[in-house]
């Protein structure tokens, strides 16, 4: 596979550091960008569309990418991935969102997936604040089946909580997902997902939820709880709540996190990036520090040792763990990086979707979920 990365704070960076990589014959058919709200994502489309190249983007809440040119963690600017793939081993598609249930719209892209290859594996990106990430997933599986290979992310705004946006070459979408399906016998798809948060406080009961949108806990209204446990006012949700998720405890199957990421005021009503289903048994949970950041080493050392080879990585990682480590996620972000010494790039989402060792793809808030992609050897 070859490919190429760069980063820009600018659009008009963007454009001249495009144009430099393309200028010794090098002609992508892929390029996946993340990118600030602040930068104007429909001047990436417009530069994009006539180049002939396949986009895969969204925007985010702080950008990242590691090669041997750059260790950079962006705020406010836009990385991009340049992949010159096999012909015929993949496909893109935007999805639109408008109308449909969040695991309706998985259903669509599920379908399609098996309908373009007979082994798929998926990339997903998310865009809307009222996404529900964990049934767009469950609307995944259920048409291109339980262990199909699937990663991804939902869009950020630079922690704004207004507008999250996909987008193609073609089009902006601020309800809808991107998908890029491989073929999965041409490439390895494999990745992690591992967290560190733990529970805090005592066990609450989900009283009235719908889907993932949560009323009341312990039969109190959910808005009031929050504020209340964690002695904030309503204009600190929902960023602080991405902090503070509820732990959802699972029998017989790991533990979710699930954060705020919308707030209903008049119904004192919290929104969660996936869903919390009614009659949960939950925890507040909370970061225990730098102690996550060595629980990421092991886990990141334990899936080099089985995929030592890879093309390029991609990391989806949630933006509570920029807010809870701060400078220091970087260590995590380099230690990955270095155990490769390959391109890893990637974005601070509000919900992640991955496997953690040993389980199905799960959606997840407060991961570190990384992917890594490798063409087979001996394919053309």
């Amino acid at each position: 596979m070859y490919l190429k990365t760069f980063y820009s704070d600018s659009i008009k960076n963007f454009m001249q550091a495009w144009i430099e990589n393309t200028s010794d014959g090098f002609q992508p058919n892929v390029a996946i960008v993340f990118s600030s709200v602040d930068l104007e994502l429909k001047d990436i489309i417009t530069f994009l569309k006539p180049r002939h190249v396949n986009v895969f983007g969204c925007s985010s809440c702080g950008e990242f990418l590691y090669d041997r040119s750059n260790q950079v963690i962006t705020d406010g600017g836009l990385v991009c991935l340049m992949m010159e793939l096999i012909p015929g081993s993949f496909e893109i598609r935007l999805f639109h969102g408008k109308g449909q249930t969040s695991f309706s719209l998985g259903e669509s892209i599920g379908k399609w997936a098996a309908d373009v290859f007979e082994k798929p594996a998926i990339l997903v990106l998310g865009s809307g604040l009222d996404m529900d990430g964990e049934q767009m997933v469950r609307g995944i599986q259920h048409l291109a089946g339980d262990h199909i290979r699937l990663f991804g992310g939902l869009a950020g705004d630079d922690a704004r909580f207004n507008e999250t946006f996909v987008f193609s070459e073609n089009n902006l979408e601020n309800n809808g997902a991107m998908a890029l399906v491989f073929n999965a016998e041409k490439y390895d798809i494999d990745g992690i997902a591992t967290s560190g948060w733990v529970s805090i406080g005592a066990d609450k009961i989900i009283t009235h939820s719908e889907g993932n949108i949560v009323y009341t806990i312990d039969d109190q209204p959910a808005l009031d709880v929050y504020k209340d446990y964690l002695n904030i006012g309503d204009a600190d949700l929902p960023e602080i709540g991405v902090e503070f998720p509820l732990l959802i405890k699972k029998t017989g199957s790991p533990d979710v996190l699930r954060a705020v990421i919308n707030v209903d005021i008049k119904k004192k009503a919290l929104i969660f990036a996936g869903t919390v289903p009614n009659g949960a048994v939950v925890t507040f949970s909370s970061s225990p520090g730098l102690e996550i950041i060595e629980d990421t080493r092991r886990k990141v050392n334990n899936f080099y040792i089985k995929n030592s080879e890879t093309d390029v990585l991609i990391l989806f990682s949630c933006m509570a763990r920029h807010n809870a480590l701060g400078p220091t996620i970087s260590e995590e972000i380099d230690h990955a990086w270095q155990n490769w010494d390959k391109p890893l790039i990637g974005f601070f989402t509000y919900g992640e979707i991955g496997n953690f060792e040993h389980a199905s793809c799960e959606f997840h808030n407060e991961t570190f979920t990384m992917v890594s992609i490798k063409q087979k050897p001996d394919v053309a």
